[in-house]
């Protein structure tokens, strides 16, 4: 028995903070996605004004025959090849999408906690609650096993956006404007 409370008063509490650290993992992980979205669009347009500084300098050699023009070239071809080869070894569009991908499959998890959460309050009777705590623990294994790593600063802009900016939550006002008249509530 935990404190005061009942077993079961402990059970539905340890799965309050598994859902909210469900919830933090989910928000990491969108924000990882936005930061290496943003890195990918980044290196992207770096490799083209690589590539147009290069195929320039290189036109410049041809038409003005200067030995200096040269060198600029071959420098910025090498700094062009350096970076592709950078680019291939640290592909942040990939690693977007494995972010996006562990995030969608978090928010399902996410989702039928907040579903086992309600079942219990509602009908706390019908609810096996040891065993659906047990199996979103075994997907939440699943999903962690396969899920790339996040950062602080993905953490800290989780935190931001949960804590501050209020993501994820909404007033009955909010809700009431996307549902038809019958299901509003006061």
């Amino acid at each position: 028995m935990l404190g005061n409370q009942a077993p079961e008063g402990a059970n539905v509490q340890v799965i309050r903070e598994s859902f909210g650290r469900v919830v933090y993992s989910h928000k990491t992980h969108e924000k990882a996605r936005e930061i290496a979205s943003t890195r990918a669009v980044v290196v992207k347009w770096i490799n083209i004004g690589l590539t147009a500084l290069t195929s320039t300098s290189i036109l410049g050699t041809v038409i003005t025959d200067q030995k200096a023009l040269l060198y600029v070239s071959v420098g910025l071809a090498t700094l062009a090849l350096a970076f592709t080869i950078f680019q291939l070894s640290f592909d942040p569009a990939k690693e977007a999408e494995r972010h996006r991908s562990a995030a969608n499959e978090l928010w399902y998890v996410r989702e039928k906690y907040v579903h086992l959460l309600s079942d219990i309050a509602t009908e706390p009777a019908s609810v096996d609650i040891v065993k659906r705590r047990d199996e979103l623990i075994e997907e939440l294994k699943a999903i962690y096993k396969l899920a790339p790593d996040t950062t602080g600063r993905a953490y800290r802009r989780a935190q931001t956006a949960l804590q501050i900016n209020e993501d994820l939550t909404f007033t009955n006002e909010e809700i009431n404007r996307f549902l038809p008249d019958s299901l509003r509530v006061d």
